[in-house]
């Protein structure tokens, strides 16, 4: 039914995930999925108090039950059955019109008939297929698009130049917040109550900070194998930077699943990806491919490579350098969405252009459809090249390092 009503265009922008997804940010509160709008909080999980004020919800003060049917879900819901586009999910709406897959195709198949199960005010009965976990803060990297309250690694840096730079962080209004904390990913109450919504549970991401840093979650992976859930999709986004012998616990439980897919994030080539995922081993990531493909073969391994202002001018490099070197897995993008002095939008329209123009015999299908479907476009983001360069010479300065001596075609923007 659901299929046939989104075909006529009486549903014109429905999409699974508001019914069916749980999105948990590292400090403990949620969105409606990853890739919503998160200015202002738009697509976040918050209540409308009495004084008509958006109260965000956390999972160390509510349960999931409460989240899963807090008012800014609900409105989302009825919104998008009533053939609206929520304020939320313009990001999607973007992306499709400049003829991108954005995330509500990629993940929605449109076979239920979410009308039928779904209260007049927009509430539901929570029963998650598929959870999407931010384990905290605790990394080993301070990647350049990252922030304080996605990485321990950056709290230093963060304290030092909050002050001289609009950081795209919340770290200090969190930090003051007593319903937010990073502590939830040790709790069993957290992870007891997540299960009873699983019964039918289909896939789970798993990410950070660096998930495989915080081993408590491998109880909850040992529960799932225990309840007979070894057909889930799970996926992992790592960093590669550890020695596996370390988290051999959490790895011999993803040996009994059926599907594990772990997304490894390189962004550029040696100094290049060093450059942006500070202090990233290039030696040590290779190393850790090669160990997983060898001693892991049940785990599907995959490239994911972050596209941003500084690698975009090299975005084929990786893929051809991985090639080269007999590392022949799927390689895909993800992108920097926020903030805007970080995003390739801020590299000119033109430029763009003429680098997606020779891409086209150097890449897969899928990426370079992927690249063209973004930015081949006349987006810009010219009141944000200011920012990118002070930004970009106040962590050189705090690093050591030198933008224009490991990216120098950046050279036509700073």
């Amino acid at each position: 039914m659901c299929s046939h009503i989104y075909r006529s265009g009486i549903m014109a922008f429905l999409c699974d995930l508001p019914w069916i997804h749980f999105s948990l940010f590292p400090h403990g509160t949620t969105s409606v999925c990853c890739e919503t709008e998160h200015k202002g909080g738009i697509g976040h999980g918050f209540d409308i108090d009495q004084n008509n004020q958006r109260q965000i919800l956390g999972v160390k003060d509510n349960n999931v039950a409460d989240i899963v049917n807090c008012d800014s879900y609900k409105t989302i819901r009825k919104e998008m059955l009533a053939g609206k586009i929520p304020a939320a999910c313009v990001g999607c709406k973007k992306i499709e019109d400049a003829g991108g897959r954005s995330k509500r195709i990629r993940d929605s198949n449109w076979k239920h008939d979410w009308k039928s199960i779904t209260a007049p005010d927009g509430s539901i009965t929570p029963d998650l297929r598929s959870i999407e976990l931010r384990l905290g803060n605790h990394c080993n990297l301070k990647c350049r698009s990252c922030n304080a309250e996605s990485s321990t690694k950056w709290i230093k840096e963060y304290n030092l130049l909050k002050d001289k730079l609009p950081l795209a962080s919340g770290y200090d209004a969190i930090k003051k917040e007593d319903r937010y904390s990073f502590d939830w990913v040790d709790t069993d109450e957290f992870y007891h109550d997540l299960l009873s919504h699983c019964d039918n549970l289909e896939e789970l991401h798993i990410s950070g900070g660096e998930p495989f840093l915080v081993p408590k979650h491998f109880k909850f992976l040992q529960t799932l194998l225990q309840q007979g859930k070894t057909d889930i999709r799970i996926g992992y986004h790592t960093n590669l930077n550890y020695d596996l012998d370390k988290i051999k616990p959490g790895l011999d439980i993803l040996k009994e699943f059926k599907n594990v897919r772990f997304n490894l994030s390189l962004d550029d080539v040696g100094d290049r990806n060093a450059y942006i995922r500070n202090p990233a081993d290039w030696k040590l990531s290779i190393k850790n491919i090669r160990l997983f493909q060898e001693n892991y073969p049940n785990i599907q391994l995959m490239i994911c490579q972050t596209v941003n202002v500084y690698n975009f001018l090299y975005v084929e490099e990786l893929w051809d350098w991985l090639q080269k070197n007999d590392i022949d897995l799927y390689h895909y993008y993800n992108h920097v969405h926020s903030p805007d002095y970080q995003t390739a939008h801020i590299i000119p329209s033109n430029i763009r252009k003429e680098k997606l123009d020779n891409l086209k015999v150097k890449l897969p299908s899928h990426m370079y459809t992927d690249l063209m479907g973004r930015y081949y476009n006349d987006l810009e983001y010219p009141d944000s090249v200011e920012t990118f360069k002070k930004f970009t010479l106040a962590l050189d300065k705090s690093r050591g390092e030198n933008c224009l001596e490991v990216f120098p075609k950046l050279g036509s923007i700073l």
